[in-house]
């Protein structure tokens, strides 16, 4: 086991080092920042990938402006649309002297999006019941997070993802076989219907559904817009002129949504979780709809479970994915996955 656990180790840091696995990070740094973010550049394992520096330091200026984008630091609302518009996950706030009125701003800032902020501390006294104390290397950070964060429930959330798409992947392998061929026998097209969504923190994949669809039907979309059924930047028609035969009883059963475990077990989405949007939605969302993108996208939610969603207004969507995000346990994913099972069964789809 402790060869196992070695060779682990530097299988996932080489993967890191190449890339693989980062987290983006936006600093607020003065010149005793410097050693500290040094360390990142020669620990590329750590998987910390630097986006931006806000400072006012002529020395980190000339070390990273040709590399990293450089912002001054009394700029630093525009931290704010940064977040919108790029991939962030933390903010970490290196300098020596704090400033606490831009401080508090910039975790309210973060808290909106549910991006993390990340304090570097002194005091070993130190105790807020809102962070956690956390460490980079040898340095200390009160780490304000408001989205799930307890690393042994996230662990058991992880395992739950991995078993169950595995075993639901191997049970349900001859409907696999049995729904390709009849896609393939009623209709022109592929199989498996491939579409761009965005994922954490604004992170694009492509979501894998069996076709449910005629073949042109985003081009058909155009002249279809005046028919939408539903408020906001959500599309959905309840009787959609471009779903085949086949795919009207796939939708009915769900099962067209199988597909997805295979995104699970890539680590793009989650068994439970706000459903993946379009990027064509996610740029129409308000600010306080954005924090929907600090977790993982699902397989299922409290939407999807729900007898009359179709029925839901766009802004209770939004809240009742911001819902799950404040209320999330195992516990609550186990609840909805049986919810959800019993959704397929009643035939109210997914």
């Amino acid at each position: 086991m402790f060869i196992v656990r070695i060779l682990e180790y530097k299988g996932f840091k080489k993967k890191r080092s190449k890339g693989y696995n980062q987290i983006n990070i936006v600093l607020i740094a003065d010149d005793s920042s410097f050693p500290f973010i040094e360390s990142f550049f020669s620990n590329k394992e750590w998987e910390y990938k630097v986006v931006a520096i806000f400072t006012e330091s002529s020395v980190l200026k000339d070390k990273y402006e040709k590399t990293i984008m450089m912002l001054p630091e009394k700029f630093l609302k525009v931290l704010n649309d940064l977040m919108e518009v790029d991939i962030i996950d933390e903010v970490l706030y290196l300098k020596n002297k704090v400033a606490p009125s831009e401080v508090r701003e910039t975790i309210r800032s973060c808290e909106e999006l549910g991006v993390t902020f990340k304090l570097k501390y002194k005091d070993s006294k130190i105790n807020l019941t809102n962070a956690i104390k956390t460490d980079i290397s040898n340095e200390k950070f009160l780490t304000f997070v408001n989205i799930p964060y307890n690393s042994y429930a996230l662990a058991i959330k992880k395992l739950m993802d991995i078993n169950i798409s595995l075993l639901m992947i191997i049970a349900f392998f001859p409907l696999f076989i049995i729904a390709g061929i009849l896609i393939k026998i009623t209709s022109l097209g592929p199989i498996i219907f491939k579409q761009a969504r965005i994922g954490l923190r604004g992170r694009k994949f492509y979501l894998y559904k069996f076709r449910t669809m005629v073949a042109n039907a985003e081009n058909i979309r155009k002249d279809l817009g005046d028919k939408n059924e539903v408020d906001g930047p959500v599309f959905k028609i309840k009787d959609d002129p471009r779903v085949t035969k086949i795919g009207k009883f796939l939708r009915k059963s769900g099962l067209d949504e199988l597909p997805q475990l295979f995104n699970i077990l890539k680590g793009e989405m989650s068994l439970i979780g706000p459903r993946p949007p379009l990027q064509s939605e996610t740029m129409q969302y308000k600010r306080w709809q954005l924090r929907k993108l600090s977790v993982k996208p699902g397989l299922s939610c409290f939407w999807q479970i729900n007898p009359d969603r179709n029925d839901i207004k766009f802004e209770k969507w939004m809240e009742m994915d911001l819902a799950y995000i404040d209320n999330w346990s195992p516990r609550l994913d186990f609840i909805i996955f049986f919810k959800t099972i019993k959704t397929v069964f009643q035939r109210t789809g997914l």
